[in-house]
């Protein structure tokens, strides 16, 4: 609102918003490309990873990282998986529990699992921490503190280091904000999936907007100026009109960054979304249209478009490392905080060490076991090859710069770029008819509606892609 003053009267005048106007998105495009895909936090996607990789691997790629980039900085990973309720939609690796004195056993062996990376750890500083779930903010603040205090027995923390944190704001309490406050905690991720009661319903998940609204109120208090949250289209019983409701009441709490993923319907993969209503889904036109109107409403509300299904202010670092080119993506998402090697612990972590990815027991009893017994829990991985190294920085470059320049990429790498992905040329060419990008024979641009699809464009330079369409069944759609 905005105040006119004319002598002893004030008038209250509303101010409208310019409006986004929204580049025409072509419904025939989107459908045609809107296949199921990889969303590229690592290259190769961890479907093609084996068991070739295993604790020796692991622990060699620490100790080469160690002695021979030992400036190298580092960002720091722990999986909390337990919540206490199931959400019928959520992909994730969780525990269902609400005995919270079982995150003690946890947290006991994810310091036994530390204690065994101890010896080959770098002393380089740790630039990003995170805790993803399942829930963190599950644990009490007394464990937060316990695990924190672990993490920084083993690692040095930069000055300027993110420290960010997944939380359900049906659980955290004053008294969690401020132990994550203490500890160093600037950073708060929040699901909040859509606001419609009856949506709620149909993925058994309820959570009001007033009881988030005020739950940003109270992060705000707490001092936390950076806040993430997310929203998903596609989800059962969504239309337009009830999701229109759930952007406004969003922009209405402000938050920093938000993420719009597009529902992932798996149940052979999750069996949890079986008890989802198949029937109740949104059709692929309608999925176009969530998803475009979330497009506009942001755009309008001033956010930036980081990529694919990321928004952010203007002023927030991850908008500004999109505009001078230093986005970075990993298993975190988009990040800031590029060229980094990323130690994870607990069940289903996933590590990227000196060109190695390993993960981690997928399993509770397993990974307890592996380090009762005094060895890594990784369970599979990928070495990189000089190939996958090419190809992974120029996924990179599509996902977080929306082009590539293909003269660096010679300096870079020694190749002759247009021979060196003569196939994925030819596979981008219907691409650029359709307006997904331009092609020049120095650059690959993609265009506005090429950056809405840019796995798309990036499925063409993978040369791990499973090509039948089962192979892909395990991948989210690309809108």
């Amino acid at each position: 609102m905005s105040k006119v003053t004319d002598s002893d009267v004030t008038l209250e005048m509303d101010v409208v918003k310019p409006r986004f106007e929204m580049p025409d998105l072509p419904v025939d495009v989107l459908k045609r490309y809107a296949g199921r895909g990889p969303r590229y936090t690592s290259y190769p996607p961890a479907t093609a990873w084996s068991d070739a990789v295993g604790p020796d691997e692991y622990r060699a790629a620490l100790e080469h990282a160690r002695d021979f980039a030992p400036n190298r900085p580092q960002s720091v990973y722990v999986h909390i998986p337990f919540c206490p309720s199931h959400c019928w939609f959520c992909a994730c690796n969780v525990l269902i529990t609400d005995r919270t004195d079982l995150a003690d056993v946890y947290l006991d062996h994810v310091e036994m699992e530390l204690n065994l990376l101890r010896p080959s750890l770098s002393k380089a500083p740790v630039a990003q921490l995170h805790w993803g779930g399942g829930s963190p903010s599950y644990l009490t603040p007394v464990q937060m503190q316990r695990l924190h205090g672990l993490i920084g027995s083993a690692f040095t923390f930069a000055p300027d280091a993110e420290q960010s944190i997944e939380v359900d704001p049906r659980i955290t309490t004053d008294d969690h904000l401020a132990m994550l406050a203490q500890l160093g905690f600037n950073r708060l991720s929040m699901g909040v999936q859509d606001f419609d009661p009856h949506v709620q319903l149909a993925i058994h998940r309820l959570q009001t907007a007033t009881q988030t609204a005020a739950f940003v109120k109270r992060c705000r208090a707490h001092g936390f100026n950076s806040l993430n949250v997310d929203l998903v289209y596609g989800l059962p019983k969504q239309d337009r009109e009830n999701f229109a409701r759930t952007l406004d009441q969003v922009c209405e709490m402000s938050p920093e960054r938000l993420a719009v993923y597009g529902y992932a319907h798996v149940p052979w993969v999750k069996p949890s979304q079986k008890k989802i209503d198949e029937s109740t889904l949104p059709g692929p036109d309608l999925r176009f249209d969530l998803f475009r109107d979330a497009l506009e409403v942001f755009l309008s509300e001033g956010y930036s478009y980081i990529g694919m299904d990321h928004f952010a202010k203007p002023d927030d670092e991850l908008a500004i490392a999109a505009q001078n080119g230093t986005l970075h993506r990993n298993f975190m998402g988009y990040t800031t905080r590029a060229g980094t090697d990323l130690v994870s612990m607990g069940m289903t972590a996933i590590s990227y060490v000196d060109g190695l990815y390993a993960q981690n027991q997928h399993k509770l009893n397993p990974y307890y076991r592996e380090v009762q017994a005094g060895r890594l829990p990784v369970t599979r991985g990928w070495r990189l090859t000089r190939d996958d190294e090419i190809r992974s920085a120029l996924i990179q470059d599509l996902m977080c710069r929306g082009g590539v320049n293909k003269r660096e990429f010679e300096k870079k790498f020694a190749i002759q770029f247009d021979s060196y992905f003569a196939e994925a040329l030819a596979a981008i060419q219907p691409l650029a008819r359709d307006g997904l990008c331009t092609l020049t024979a120095d650059r690959i641009e993609a265009t506005f509606v090429g950056r809405i699809l840019i796995r798309t464009l990036a499925m063409a330079f993978d040369a791990h892609l499973p090509k039948a369409n089962d192979g892909l069944a395990r991948f989210s759609a690309t809108v």
